[in-house]
C-alpha cells in the first residue's frame, strides 16, 4: 500500500487531472473500470504524457498513455480498468493508483492525483495427493500419506491436513466404490473443524503436509488391496477440501490363486465321496 498523493499537486500547474471515481472495490481477475479525465485550462495546446505508479499500476491496462496533445481549454478522457490477479496484490486493503500527468517537452511533473482501489479478500485452496511411504504395505503397517496444499488466494491462511477415521477408507473392488467416494467427501466437506496444528501459507506458497496411519488387518489372501485413504483439508475462513491418497496393501501370507483352485477342487471332491458315501450307507 502506498500513502495518497494530494491531488492537484503543484497547485499553479493549468493541466488538472482527476480519476472518476476515486473510489473502486475490485476483485481478483475482475475489471474494476475507471475513466481519468485531463482538464488543460490553459490558453495554449500542451503535449504531456500520462505515467501510472503506485502498487496496482502493474495491473492496469493500459499502462501508459499515449503522447497527448492536449488542446487548450479542452478536456481528453480515458478508459481505465484495473484487474488485479487471483493471488497478488494480496487483498482486504486499499491501494493508490497514481496518474502523473508530465510534460513531454521538459518532462516537469504538472499534476499528479490518485485513486483508491479496495482489493477484495478472496481465499482459496488447491490440494492434491502426493504418493504414500511405503506405497506398498503390509498387515497392520504404519503408513505415511502425503498431501500438498497451496494457498491460492490473496490472503494468509492457517492451513492443516488431518486424517479420517478408517470407517471412511474405501477399497477399491467395493461395487459401490464412485457412490462411497462421493458420499465421504460429502462427509468430509460438511465438517467445518478448525484446523489444529496449523501451518501459516502466504498467497502463493505451498506445504507438504504428511498424514500417518496404519493400514488395517490382512493376515491372508491371493490378491493386494488398494485403498482409498481420506484426508481433509482445512483452513480458517476457507472452505475445506478432500483428498484422497491410494496405497496397496500386501496379505502378510500370501495364497497363490492356483492354491485356492486346488483348494476348492479337493473340497468338492470331499462333499462328492461324502454324498457317496451316504447314498452308499442308506441301501
Amino acid at each position: 500500500m502506498s500513502a495518497p498523493h494530494e491531488a492537484g499537486w503543484p497547485r499553479d500547474s493549468l493541466v488538472r487531472a482527476q480519476f472518476a471515481p476515486d473510489v473502486r472495490r475490485a476483485e481478483p481477475e475482475e475489471a474494476a473500470e475507471l475513466q481519468l479525465v485531463l482538464d488543460n485550462a490553459d490558453t495554449v495546446t500542451r503535449l504531456v504524457r500520462v505515467e501510472l505508479a503506485g502498487p496496482l499500476a502493474r495491473y492496469t491496462r493500459p499502462r501508459t498513455q499515449p503522447r497527448l496533445d492536449l488542446a487548450a481549454r479542452r478536456q481528453w478522457t480515458g478508459d481505465i480498468a484495473v484487474r488485479p490477479k487471483k493471488m497478488q496484490p494480496e487483498g482486504g486493503h486499499a491501494y493508490d493508483l497514481q496518474a502523473l500527468v508530465i510534460d513531454e517537452k521538459s518532462g516537469e511533473l504538472l499534476f499528479t492525483t490518485s485513486a483508491r482501489i479496495m482489493v477484495a479478500a478472496a481465499p482459496d485452496i488447491y490440494a492434491k495427493p502426493l504418493r504414500a511411504t511405503p506405497d506398498v504395505a503390509g498387515s497392520e503397517t504404519n503408513v505415511q500419506l502425503m498431501v500438498r496444499v497451496q494457498n491460492a488466494g490473496n490472503v494468509p491462511l492457517r492451513m492443516d491436513a488431518q486424517r479420517v477415521n478408517e470407517e471412511h477408507w474405501i477399497r477399491d473392488d467395493e461395487r459401490n466404490r464412485d457412490a462411497r467416494l462421493k458420499a465421504v467427501r460429502r462427509a468430509v466437506l460438511r465438517d467445518k473443524a478448525d484446523p489444529r496444528t496449523p501451518e501459516l501459507l502466504r498467497p502463493g506458497q505451498r506445504h507438504d503436509f504428511e498424514v500417518h496411519v496404519k493400514s488395517p488387518r490382512y493376515l491372508v489372501g491371493v490378491r493386494p488391496r488398494k485403498w482409498w485413504v481420506p484426508v481433509g483439508v482445512r483452513g480458517e475462513d476457507v472452505d475445506p477440501e478432500c483428498v484422497f491418497v491410494d496405497f496397496v496393501q500386501q496379505p502378510r501370507f500370501p495364497v497363490e490363486q492356483r492354491m485356492v483352485w486346488l483348494a476348492g477342487a479337493v473340497v468338492a471332491a470331499l462333499l462328492v465321496l461324502i454324498v457317496f458315501m451316504a447314498i452308499l450307507a442308506t441301501r
